[in-house]
């Protein structure tokens, strides 16, 4: 069992939160696109010899790669059906690999490790396996961490906050919607504060988008009450997203400390909760329906060469795509018939990722634009940038086991 199992609750309310097609910039996108690298794999072995060490260890360290790859495709409803894989098949999937921060003894090998899988061959393996999967890679969101305790007013930048330093630790970029914690300089504490946060300040929250290339926020506040330190913890979590600065989904969640947990993990197990059901939201969004394929002819505007090289160059790895032709080019528009899995909808999100805008014209012809040079105000295929209504789930979700 690869995936931590949580309440349906959680998940269908960032179902919400998601399904508009999280937009945001392109910088953090691009500098982690590859979705078949996972990167920094611990390792440490010991065996009779050094050599012996880095061969176990290279072996164990090829396996949490993979698990951490179909974890990160995968959604929780599929893993059941993702087949076992022998250690010596593994390396049939593996294109390539490094090591950072190797160390060694006679007989101890410890290093971070990092593998490059071959997308085709993953692809075909799920397929035949009849595996759903996701690749759709979400811009980035920014996480706004509000922190407060009994007799204690709200924090987000101050150093008192123990839910901003967890989420700071995350590695926001090991899944299919990456998640930045801002740095907290003066540039930062300028554009917003906690007050602003919880009041869903939208100037504000454009603003720290802004700064870091983004559309979306989640503003997530943890309240607590109780004593940590004796294992009576309480911690209540709300949290919103915001897009363009309003508001659209809010979630409300309850987590009670275990006995032994220590205060660190209890704030972690938290945070772990959120980012998965973004993740497990977005899959499910964006699960590739292969056994639904169709055409479609859409008009692309253009101004110049440059919106043409462009726009072919944001179509280049958009996963529901499986082929695009030229019908016609002129100076002024191109003509491309584009086959793809899924539906129209899906499509848009997808392509709304790469900052390309599908939609039907008055003329009921479907055209694709440069997101910030749309020549019309047609209706976007299923409005994938419309915000949900406010959600707040009545039950909070169960503890993940």
């Amino acid at each position: 069992m690869w995936f931590r199992r949580f309440s349906g609750a959680l998940t269908l309310a960032f179902a919400l939160l998601v399904g508009s097609g999280m937009l945001a910039g392109t910088a953090f996108a691009q500098a982690s696109a590859d979705i078949f690298t996972v990167r920094d794999v611990p390792v440490d072995e010991t065996a009779a010899t050094a050599a012996d060490a880095r061969q176990a260890a290279l072996a164990v360290g090829q396996r949490r790669a993979f698990r951490r790859l179909m974890e990160r495709l995968v959604p929780e409803d599929q893993q059941d059906r993702v087949p076992a894989v022998e250690s010596s098949a593994l390396q049939y999937y593996v294109q390539d690999f490094s090591v950072n921060n190797e160390r060694t003894s006679t007989v101890r090998y410890l290093a971070d490790l990092t593998f490059r899988f071959n997308g085709n061959e993953v692809r075909s393996f799920l397929r035949n396996a009849g595996v759903g999967f996701a690749e759709t890679r979400s811009k980035p969101v920014v996480v706004l961490p509000v922190f407060s305790a009994p007799g204690t007013d709200a924090t987000l930048w101050l150093a008192d906050n123990p839910w901003r330093d967890v989420w700071a630790l995350m590695p926001g970029d090991d899944g299919l919607v990456p998640l930045i914690v801002p740095i907290g300089d003066l540039d930062d504490l300028a554009a917003i504060d906690a007050p602003r946060a919880l009041s869903g300040d939208r100037e504000s929250l454009k603003a720290i988008a802004e700064r870091y290339g983004a559309d979306d926020v989640l503003v997530t506040a943890a309240s607590l009450a109780g004593d940590p330190q004796d294992g009576s913890a309480v911690l209540q979590v709300v949290t919103r997203r915001y897009h363009e600065g309003a508001a659209s989904v809010t979630l409300r969640d309850k987590l009670v400390q275990v006995t032994g947990e220590p205060y660190d993990g209890f704030l972690k197990r938290a945070a772990d909760r959120i980012d998965d059901a973004v993740q497990e939201a977005w899959k499910q969004q964006y699960v590739l329906q292969f056994g639904n394929q169709r055409s479609i002819l859409v008009y692309v505007p253009l101004s110049g060469l440059d919106d043409w090289l462009t726009v072919r160059k944001r179509l280049d790895g958009v996963a529901a795509i499986q082929q695009t032709g030229l019908t016609t080019l002129s100076r002024k528009e191109a003509q491309l018939e584009i086959t793809f899995v899924g539906d129209e909808q899906r499509l848009s999100r997808a392509l709304a990722q790469r900052d390309l805008f599908l939609s039907l014209r008055p003329d009921s012809n479907w055209e694709l634009s440069l997101a910030d040079r749309r020549t019309s105000q047609p209706a976007p295929a299923g409005d994938p940038g419309a915000a949900p209504a406010e959600t707040s789930p009545e039950t909070p979700a169960a503890l993940p086991q």
